[in-house]
C-alpha cells in the first residue's frame, strides 16, 4: 500500500492465463527489453569510464582535453530510441513505446542509486547486465479505465465454492488476456498501471489501484501512552515476543526443506548441460523455492494480522538491518599475512536462520497492516535492548546462547521478553516528539 499526497494506492496481484500467441509475444517483449536494458546500461558505463580521470599529477607537456560529453539521462536515451528505430527496427518492433520508456526509467533509477544513493543517502551496488532468465517483468504505466471486464459465473457456488467469476484484461498490443479473478477490486478504486511478471509457475499481473476519496492517515493523531502501546522483539527461537509476554512460534520453512533441495540440486548437477532433464529439475527447484517464499509470506501476513487485531495502537519495534546481521565475518590475518580462524563456519548457520526468518519482510508487512488499520509502527534504536535489565537498567552482557536474563537485582526473565519490555520503555522515554521524529 502506498500513500501519496491526496491518494491511496493498493497493489493487487492476479494470475493470468495467456494463450500461445500472447505467451510468445510476452516472451519476445522480455527478450527485447532485456537487450534494451543492457544497451542503455552499457552507454552509461562507457560515458562514466571515458569522462572521468583521477587527477594525481601534473603533466610535463601541455595537453588539450576534448570537450566532455553530456551524461546520458532518461530523456536523452528515450529520444535516442526514436532516432535508432530505423537502424534497430528488429529491437523495437512490436513493443509498446511506453513499455520501452519504463525499461529505460528502470535503468535510470538503478544507476542513480549506484551513483547518488536513495532518499536516505544509501548507495546500492554496481548495476549488472541481465540475462534473459533474470529479466522477468514488463511494466505498463497506463491502463484504460474499462480494460478489465468481469463476467459473473452462473455456476459459481454461493457457500465457499471454488468456481470464480470469469475476467479478462485488455493489455496494450497484447490483447484480451484471461485473468484468475480470485478477489474483487474494492469499490471506488480505478486501475492506473500494471506489472506483468513471469514466475516459475506461470504469468502474473500486479495491478495498481487508486482511490482519491479516502482521507490520509496522519501519525500525529495517535498519542502513545502506556496503555495503547506495546513493544516487540524479533528472534530466532520465538519469531516475535511482545512486552506483555505473548509470542509467536517461529516456522523455519527453508530449514525443513533444506535436505530435499540439496537432493534435487545434486540430481541436477549430475545431468548433462543444456539437456531437457536438467531444465526440468531446474524448474522443479525454482517452483519449490517459490513455494517456500509463499509459505513464509503467508506466515508473515497471518502473524501481522494477529498483532494488528490487538487493542494497542502503537507498536514499537527495533530498527534492525537483517542484511547487516547476516554479513560475513571480517578476515583475520597475522603479521605474516596468514589467515586466521574468524568463526565464519559458525556464523554461516546463523546467517541462514536470519534469512529464513525474513524479519525485514515481516516488519514491512506489519507497517502496511498497521497503516491500513489506522495504527502506527515506530522503529527505535536496537542498542543493548537484550543486554539491559528492564527492572533496574543494569547492563548484563551475555552471549546469544544464554536465553534467560539473570540480573544481580534478582530479576529473572526470558531474554526476548526482557528485550521487548526494554524496547517499549526506551520508546516511551523518547516522548511524543521523539518517536514522531523517528517516524519521519
Amino acid at each position: 500500500m502506498k500513500r501519496s499526497q491526496d491518494t491511496l494506492k493498493l497493489n493487487y496481484q492476479y494470475r493470468i492465463v495467456p494463450d500461445k500467441q500472447q505467451t510468445y509475444q510476452l516472451n519476445e517483449w522480455l527478450y527485447k527489453l532485456c537487450r534494451i536494458h543492457n544497451l542503455m546500461l552499457e552507454e552509461r558505463f562507457n560515458w562514466w569510464e571515458r569522462n572521468r580521470s583521477p587527477v594525481n599529477a601534473c603533466p610535463i607537456f601541455v595537453t588539450y582535453l576534448p570537450d566532455l560529453k553530456d551524461p546520458p539521462t532518461y530523456y536523452s536515451q528515450k529520444r535516442a530510441t526514436h532516432w535508432s528505430r530505423e537502424s534497430n527496427k528488429h529491437l523495437y518492433e512490436g513493443v509498446h513505446s511506453q513499455v520501452i520508456q519504463e525499461a529505460i526509467k528502470r535503468v535510470e533509477d538503478t544507476f542513480n542509486r549506484f551513483i547518488k544513493g536513495d532518499l536516505n543517502g544509501k548507495r546500492s551496488g554496481k548495476p549488472r547486465f541481465k540475462s534473459v532468465r533474470r529479466y522477468r517483468t514488463v511494466s505498463i504505466p497506463q491502463l484504460k479505465a474499462d480494460c478489465l471486464s468481469v463476467k459473473v459465473n452462473p455456476h459459481r457456488r454461493k457457500n465457499g465454492g471454488t468456481r470464480r467469476d470469469i475476467a479478462y484484461i485488455n493489455l496494450p498490443k497484447v490483447g484480451r488476456v484471461k485473468l484468475i479473478y480470485h478477489r474483487p477490486i474494492p469499490e471506488g478504486f480505478t486501475l492506473k498501471a500494471a506489472l506483468v511478471s513471469h514466475k516459475a509457475d506461470g504469468w502474473y499481473i500486479c495491478l495498481t489501484l487508486e482511490d482519491k476519496s479516502i482521507p490520509l492517515f496522519k501519525p500525529s493523531e495517535i498519542e502513545a501512552t502506556e496503555e495503547n502501546s506495546i513493544g516487540l522483539d524479533v528472534g530466532l527461537e520465538k519469531f516475535w515476543t511482545a512486552s506483555d509476554g505473548e509470542f509467536e512460534p517461529i516456522q523455519q520453512h527453508y530449514r525443513q526443506s533444506e535436505a530435499k533441495l540439496a537432493r534435487l540440486a545434486n540430481r541436477k548437477d549430475g545431468k548433462p548441460h543444456k539437456s531437457a532433464s536438467r531444465r526440468k529439475l531446474a524448474k522443479k527447484i525454482s517452483k519449490h523455492h517459490q513455494k517456500l517464499q509463499r509459505k513464509r509470506k503467508q506466515f508473515h501476513y497471518e502473524s501481522a494480522t494477529r498483532l494488528v487485531s490487538r487493542d494497542e495502537k502503537v507498536f514499537f519495534v527495533e530498527d534492525i538491518k537483517p542484511g547487516n546481521l547476516s554479513r560475513k565475518n571480517k578476515l583475520k590475518q597475522d603479521k605474516d599475512g596468514k589467515y586466521l580462524p574468524n568463526g565464519q563456519s559458525a556464523k554461516s548457520g546463523l546467517n541462514k536462520s536470519i534469512n529464513d526468518a525474513g524479519w525485514g519482510q515481516f516488519l514491512s508487512i506489519l507497517n502496511y497492516k498497521a497503516a491500513k488499520a489506522g495504527k502506527l509502527v515506530v522503529k527505535v534504536k536496537p542498542y543493548n535492548t537484550s543486554q539491559v535489565c528492564s527492572c533496574c537498567n543494569r547492563v548484563e552482557q551475555k552471549d546469544l546462547s544464554v536465553r534467560i536474563h539473570h540480573c544481580l537485582c534478582g530479576f529473572v526473565l526470558d531474554r526476548d521478553w526482557n528485550a521487548a519490555i526494554k524496547c517499549d520503555s526506551f520508546s516511551l522515554n523518547l516522548g511524543i516528539g521523539g518517536w514522531l521524529a523517528s517516524v519521519k
